[in-house]
């Protein structure tokens, strides 16, 4: 582990140059197992929306299944959003395994796939690879608790497409091109808010990466992001992105209950809740120490270091070491200035935070860093091992924490329609309110439809058909179950679902109309009521 130099190279066409470096195999090993382990450890996981994507891929696979009935009350529309490439993996592996292991194996894959991206963009960069090691623990990042599973699926995504570029810029081949093509239409696919970005970062690196300033020198790389771009129109032509207000209240069957303003927060606001965008997963201050001991070793190697990364020839071959940095600064800048929020995309702003502090460890780079295994490669893979045994007894503690929801569902008979009145959405054990969007495990196990859903946004592929879809609830209705009242929202529904204290502080939303439903089964937290058959609404 003694201190030597770093003749790091972007020639990575063959992984034989990490053979080469045993310590870092090593760590890199350990890293990706440890990664791994928190989403296999438990039952379920405490990603916030995750069960709404689940319920997306139930009725995107099982459309012609009539057990699972969910034809009945889904139309699928894949023309107004590009939210397709997380759910059509995960509805293809379903084909070879249960679904939630499907969803699993997706994750997994993004879990991995995100410090080998970081590695990739490193090395392109001459940049030492070593330090994608202290990208393992942002891993599980706010927005992955907040179950954005399409955006942070971008994010590998993202740093292979910028790594492919340079590479591209560095020395060019119609091959290169074509798997830069591909990946870029990935990441579009993905999600739009991570391909704006690339487009802007793209456009940074060409002109800054390229042999020259010339056309010449850049034009056939640039060529890649002609499909990906053709595709934005496409989608922005077909969706209410653009749509006026009048338009956008009016479109999705008359659902979509936000205005069409562009929100900014305050500067101070924004600045102060950094940290709490990068890693803000527990109530306790377990997830804080994480981030403490991530910043504490990449600033000791920073304070460390000896020399700047190396540069090239004059003016351009500076601006070429430089790229990663002005990437750095640009995502930064984008984070500052960008809104909160625009129609149903939220939060805006937010989500840049994990990407300005990945495209910052990428901006580190040094001639050399003395005992280089000592002050980073061993802390990295320590800090890894201990981030994943705390989200494995997180995620333990969660599922025992939710009890019989599974088996609660169960009791309704499959292919019906059910509403969740969430009265306890939050948890002792994560924080944000993971159990907000749980009634759509009565889709995920039982098929039919379940209220609140995401078909009610233009972000899902799954609506609601315009004749005979679900009547429309009140704006943030998953927020606000004491709303409910059963002759104005609930006729509609065969079943209830309920979380609230549980036997010692239940809640009654059914008031004068007890006698219009009956008790299926109580568990915990969880109750189930059915509507009889005398109080029938529409069908």
């Amino acid at each position: 582990m003694a201190a030597r130099a770093i003749p790091y190279t972007a020639d990575d066409r063959r992984l034989g140059w990490l053979w080469r470096d045993p310590w870092l195999f090593a760590a890199f090993a350990v890293c990706l197992g440890a990664v791994v382990a928190p989403l296999w450890a438990s039952d379920l996981l405490p990603f916030m929306d995750l069960p709404q994507h689940l319920a997306v891929v139930r009725v995107l696979h099982s459309m012609g299944d009539s057990w699972y009935g969910v034809a009945h009350y889904h139309a699928i529309d894949l023309s107004r959003t590009q939210y397709l490439l997380y759910y059509f993996a995960v509805d293809a592996l379903a084909y070879l395994m249960p679904l939630e292991a499907a969803n699993r194996v997706v994750l997994s894959l993004y879990a991995v796939g995100l410090p080998l991206s970081l590695l990739a963009y490193l090395r392109a960069h001459r940049r030492d690879p070593a330090l994608a090691l202290l990208s393992v623990p942002l891993v599980y990042n706010t927005f992955l608790f907040m179950g954005f599973a399409n955006y942070v699926a971008a994010f590998p995504l993202l740093f292979w497409a910028l790594a492919l570029l340079q590479r591209s810029l560095d020395q060019f081949s119609w091959r290169r091109l074509l798997g830069l093509t591909l990946v870029t239409l990935a990441l579009f696919y993905s999600h739009a808010q991570a391909f704006v970005l690339y487009g802007v970062l793209a456009g940074l690196t060409v002109l800054l990466g390229a042999q020259g300033w010339h056309p010449r020198h850049w034009w056939r790389q640039a060529l890649h992001i002609t499909p990906s771009l053709a595709m934005l129109a496409v989608w922005m032509s077909r969706s209410l992105i653009l749509a006026g207000q009048a338009e956008w209240q009016a479109g999705h069957g008359g659902r979509n209950v936000t205005d069409t303003q562009v929100r900014f927060e305050p500067l101070l606001d924004r600045l102060t809740q950094i940290p709490q965008q990068i890693l803000q997963a527990y109530p306790d201050e377990s997830d804080e120490r994480v981030l403490c001991a991530l910043l504490t070793i990449l600033g000791l190697a920073l304070l460390l270091r000896r020399g700047d990364v190396a540069q090239g020839v004059g003016t351009r071959g500076w601006l070429r070491a430089q790229v990663p940095r002005f990437l750095f600064a640009v995502t930064l800048a984008a984070y500052v200035l960008s809104p909160i929020s625009y129609k149903w995309i939220w939060p805006i702003s937010w989500r840049l935070v994990p990407l300005v502090v990945l495209l910052g460890i990428g901006a580190v780079g040094w001639q050399r860093l003395p005992r280089r295994g000592l002050l980073l490669i061993l802390p990295a893979t320590l800090l890894a091992l201990s981030a994943s045994a705390l989200h494995v007894q997180k995620a333990r503690a969660f599922t025992k924490e939710a009890g019989a929801i599974r088996e609660v569902v169960a009791k309704a008979q499959p292919g019906r329609k059910l509403m969740s009145l969430i009265y306890q959405a939050g948890s002792g054990v994560v924080g944000n309110a993971p159990y907000l969007h749980f009634g759509q495990y009565y889709v995920v196990d039982r098929g039919g439809m379940a209220t609140f859903s995401f078909a009610n946004f233009p972000q899902s592929p799954v609506v609601y058909p315009t004749e005979g879809g679900p009547p429309t609830l009140p704006a943030r209705w998953e927020w606000t179950p004491e709303k409910f009242r059963f002759q104005e929202h609930g006729l509609w529904y065969d079943y209830f679902l309920i979380r609230d204290g549980g036997p010692l502080d239940p809640r009654d939303p059914f008031a004068s109309d007890r006698d219009a439903v009956e008790l299926v089964v109580r568990d915990g937290q969880w109750a189930l009521y059915k509507r009889k058959a005398a109080f029938a609404g529409r069908p």
